[in-house]
């Protein structure tokens, strides 16, 4: 397993924020820290479903608090992001610390990092930070049903070999059927990269400004009236013999977190 190597992890979550800076809207340039090392995440993800299950940074993630989690990719976003020169906004809470966010534009260093990182990446990050942005329940489902998290118990180290196997298959399987092999970029073929991008980015916002669209509509409250109570009345009646409450404590087998129905789809 390689060693962490920061100046990769910095400029992942530079990329991330800087992906975050393209968008239309004010409010989606902004990202706080859960939302950086959730991208960080899925960027090693990504990266590792092609590479026999290395991740891109080093990072040796753990299952923490239900999901992904690393120190070392967490300590790296300040100094990151202050070394080109994102603002950070502080936003009291009566809940707990001030939340922390981050956001920058810059279409010179956007560029910059994109034609440096791998396509995969590239892909990966532009395709991720546009679909949630700083939509934290959203990106968090996503997060916590991973393979690698679906496969793990809470204090294991992530094991992303899984995501390269079931990426070969698919591989094969295309190769199988004709499909066409993978290329590599050559240099004559960044113009073509960058439009590409381009147009992938321009299609996430109009599928994210849709999906906006789409939370906006709140159904109707009920009407708490006589006709409301008579009904609920009625609804309760059919239900039957009113179940008694009690108390009591669960407990599970830590069997359950390697359990096949967690991951597979075919286990019910």
């Amino acid at each position: 397993m390689q060693s962490p190597d920061n100046k990769i992890i910095d400029e992942l979550i530079q990329f991330a924020l800087l992906t975050a800076g393209q968008e239309d809207d004010y409010r989606d340039r902004e990202l706080g820290p859960i939302h950086l090392i959730k991208y960080l995440y899925l960027s090693d993800l990504e990266y590792a479903k092609q590479n026999d299950g290395e991740t891109y940074t080093g990072i040796p993630w753990k299952f923490h608090n239900f999901g992904p989690w690393s120190n070392i990719g967490f300590l790296r976003i300040n100094p990151a992001l202050q070394a080109i020169g994102a603002r950070q906004i502080n936003i009291p809470s009566k809940h707990e610390n001030d939340i922390v966010r981050w956001s920058i534009q810059n279409d010179r260093l956007f560029n910059k990092l994109s034609d440096k990182l791998p396509l995969t990446i590239v892909h990966s990050l532009q395709r991720n930070v546009h679909r949630f942005t700083g939509i934290t329940e959203d990106l968090l489902h996503f997060v916590y049903n991973t393979r690698p998290i679906l496969q793990a118990r809470p204090g294991d180290l992530l094991d992303f070999s899984a995501e390269a196997r079931l990426q070969a298959e698919y591989d094969t399987d295309k190769e199988k059927n004709g499909a066409d092999k993978g290329k590599k970029i050559t240099v004559r073929q960044k113009k073509k990269k960058r439009q590409a991008l381009e147009q992938f980015r321009q299609e996430f916002r109009k599928r994210l400004k849709e999906k906006k669209k789409k939370r906006k509509i709140r159904p109707r409250p009920p009407r708490y009236d006589a006709v409301f109570y008579e009904g609920l009345k009625t609804i309760n009646a059919l239900a039957g013999r009113e179940i008694p409450l009690t108390e009591g404590i669960v407990q599970f087998s830590d069997d359950i977190w390697k359990s096949k129905a967690r991951f597979d789809p075919d286990v019910s």
